[in-house]
């Protein structure tokens, strides 16, 4: 514990905004968590403490613990799976994912090169962008009474479909091009 707080004492600009970061989404998480359900002192004390816990320790399994406390927090205190909450919270659990893995990436003490955060900047809209289109779809066949079956399988096989396109383009293609 004594290293780990030697560690927040000598951060790098870049990790002193990713652990910001990790705050930011744990409070988005939190205050999303408020408005959509009922949720008690409890769990937002404990969440507070998993948050301060994330910030000092982003290296090891405790944001994914975090994150599974999240979802079940959210699935004990939302009533409604089709809440329009969902979204905000789901994204809000995206950026606390790659601000740790990026704060993970390197010691506390390194700089990190600002391509990375540019590359990870539109990693995460796009995957943020798919999150909402596919929420929309999913709000949209609840509306209109389908509840799943065919119509369900058919457009997660569709957003499958088009997730993997996009990635090999991202990745694959887009990287391979030569930069001038």
């Amino acid at each position: 514990m004594k290293d780990l707080l030697e560690d927040l004492r000598s951060l790098s600009q870049q990790q002193v905004l990713l652990r910001a970061a990790i705050a930011l989404a744990l409070l988005g998480f939190t205050t999303v968590l408020l408005i959509a359900g009922e949720s008690s002192v409890y769990a937002l004390v404990v969440l507070s403490l998993l948050s301060a816990c994330c910030i000092i320790n982003p290296h090891t399994v405790l944001p994914a613990a975090v994150m599974i406390y999240c979802l079940a927090v959210w699935w004990a205190g939302v009533a409604d799976p089709f809440d329009p909450w969902a979204v905000p919270a789901t994204l809000c659990l995206l950026l606390l994912h790659t601000a740790c893995a990026l704060s993970a990436a390197a010691p506390a003490q390194a700089e990190l090169p600002r391509q990375l955060f540019r590359t990870y900047a539109v990693r995460l809209a796009l995957v943020a962008g798919a999150t909402i289109v596919l929420s929309l779809v999913a709000y949209a066949q609840e509306a209109w009474g389908y509840s799943g079956g065919l119509i369900a399988v058919l457009s997660g096989l569709l957003a499958l479909g088009l997730a993997v396109g996009l990635h090999y383009w991202v990745v694959t293609v887009r990287q391979a091009e030569p930069t001038a």
